[in-house]
């Protein structure tokens, strides 16, 4: 029986010190593993705690297989695949610049503005704007903006969390 290749997002509480993220890192790329999205950053200083926030996507098994192998990793705290639970929020940020020569520029900050968006710089030459959004969202935005010349874009890839607190082991 051929299983469904499913998106899931991991949120993995390490320990912040050198190499933890390389470790988790190559038990993926070690196992043949793809990440389509990762974050990561320190979340608890008195306890030097980082969150990593991976999205990749495998069948059930294979998801399970991932689980249990970072679960064995020495620095790892907690483990949460967040889109397992009933509710959770997930984000990414955007950063566009925009080539705006020979654009009518006040017709395009009022569209922008409307789904809003931030303007972080404004010239005659390039506008840099900032969009927070689920990944649907920023894709959205990308169609959008497909009329202006996008010179360049970076996203920061997904962050979640879940809502309620069932999901805590007490």
């Amino acid at each position: 029986m051929d299983e469904k290749n499913t998106k899931h997002i991991l949120s993995i509480m390490v320990d912040n010190e050198p190499g933890v993220l390389a470790r988790v890192v190559g038990l993926f790329s070690g196992r043949g593993y793809n990440i389509e999205s990762l974050s990561v950053s320190e979340v608890d200083s008195d306890k030097f705690l980082s969150r990593i926030t991976v999205v990749t996507s495998g069948t059930k098994l294979i998801v399970d297989q991932i689980k249990a192998q970072l679960g064995k990793l020495i620095p790892v705290h907690n483990l949460i695949d967040i889109s397992e639970l009933d509710s959770f929020i997930g984000k990414e940020l955007i950063l566009v610049k925009l080539d705006v020569k020979n654009k009518n520029l006040i017709n395009l900050l009022n569209k922008l503005k409307k789904i809003g968006i931030k303007t972080l710089l404004e010239n005659k030459n390039e506008l840099i704007v900032e969009y927070t959004g689920t990944p649907e969202e920023i894709t959205k935005l990308v169609k959008l903006l497909k009329n202006t010349k996008i010179i360049e874009q970076t996203r920061s890839g997904l962050v979640s969390i879940a809502t309620g607190t069932d999901y805590i082991k007490k």
